[in-house]
């Protein structure tokens, strides 16, 4: 379209004829400019238009872009969330196996200790036992007493 100009209209910032000269100052501009001729053609329409149709259309694409990497992040962070209390749930029930087994393993040891020393004493009283009645028996016979 062609439009109508001031004659004050320069350049923005005028340029000086050369470096020793300086432009005036405050430039005399002048913005005004007014179409002449408003009437576009068919192509110019449907060109002004689809520009228009695109651009909206990568605007809403670009928005969609952006909820949808939104809403990835929020489902990536909650899927970590519910990983890492799975996580601890899982590490809480091994420790609490892991207690419980110690327990039970001590348990296990304490009855061993018990029944060794247990044993160990039954073995001592017969050998205390043994000796008593070896100062006591008169040694008749090839063997000791307590022996048969």
């Amino acid at each position: 379209m062609k439009f109508f100009m001031c004659a004050n209209y320069e350049e923005d910032p005028p340029v000086a004829p050369s470096p020793y000269i300086s432009p005036p100052f405050p430039p005399p501009l002048c913005m005004y400019y007014r179409w002449i001729n408003t009437e576009m053609p068919d192509w110019a329409v449907t060109e002004i238009r689809e520009r228009g149709r695109r651009a909206w259309a990568s605007l809403d694409l670009e928005e969609r872009r952006a909820k949808a990497e939104v809403e990835e992040k929020a489902e990536e962070k909650r899927e970590w969330e519910e990983y890492c209390v799975e996580q601890r749930a899982f590490l809480d029930e091994m420790i609490r196996k892991s207690e419980e087994e110690k327990l039970r393993l001590a348990e296990v040891y304490r009855q061993r200790q018990e029944a060794r020393d247990a044993e160990r004493e039954r073995k001592k009283e017969r050998a205390r036992a043994a000796k008593a009645a070896k100062e006591v028996d008169d040694e008749k016979g090839k063997y000791p007493r307590w022996t048969h």
